[in-house]
């Protein structure tokens, strides 16, 4: 019995099948993102935007030519967010333009500062950028990083208080020590 359940599931229609299913959640999957990145974002560029990203204030977000947003990744574009050409953004990143200002009695009232994302960089997994940031031109920031300070073009930075680990030199990395 176990052989004959065994080589039933393993024969080829079985594999073909579930390969054709496989391959139709891809497309309704893919569908379903441009079709939500068609209905949230408007202008001449559009990103590819995975379908579980979280969009907050989506009229305040400019983006360039060729800008991908991962999976699970949050856009607070209360102060504003402005990509540049060729932005990636990876897995679970949050991008967050508000917060409260704790410096006067509560209720705290909220802040908003823009956010700018220079062409050509990339934002590592899980990593979170705060308002008042410009992540400079060609710039990596690692996974999990936290960026609460301008980050200058062509910087590696890593760590939940991101350290400057290396600065760009032509076309590679130089380590700091």
């Amino acid at each position: 019995m176990k052989e004959l359940l065994r080589s039933a599931f393993f024969s080829a229609p079985a594999r073909a099948l579930v390969g054709a299913i496989l391959w139709l959640f891809f497309l309704i999957s893919r569908a379903a993102s441009t079709l939500r990145t068609g209905a949230i974002f408007a202008g001449p560029h559009r990103p590819f935007c995975h379908w579980s990203v979280t969009v907050k204030y989506p009229e305040n977000i400019t983006f360039g030519v060729g800008v991908v947003i991962g999976p699970n990744s949050t856009l607070g574009a209360k102060g504003g967010i402005t990509f540049g050409d060729h932005a990636r953004i990876s897995e679970g990143v949050l991008i967050e333009t508000a917060g409260l200002d704790f410096r006067g009695p509560a209720p705290y009232p909220h802040i908003a500062r823009p956010i700018v994302i220079e062409r050509d960089t990339w934002i590592g997994a899980r990593a979170i950028i705060l308002g008042g940031v410009t992540v400079g031109e060609g710039s990596i920031v690692g996974a999990g990083a936290v960026v609460t300070r301008s980050i200058p073009p062509g910087t590696v930075v890593v760590g939940a208080a991101p350290r400057t680990r290396a600065k760009q030199a032509g076309n590679t990395y130089q380590l700091e020590q």
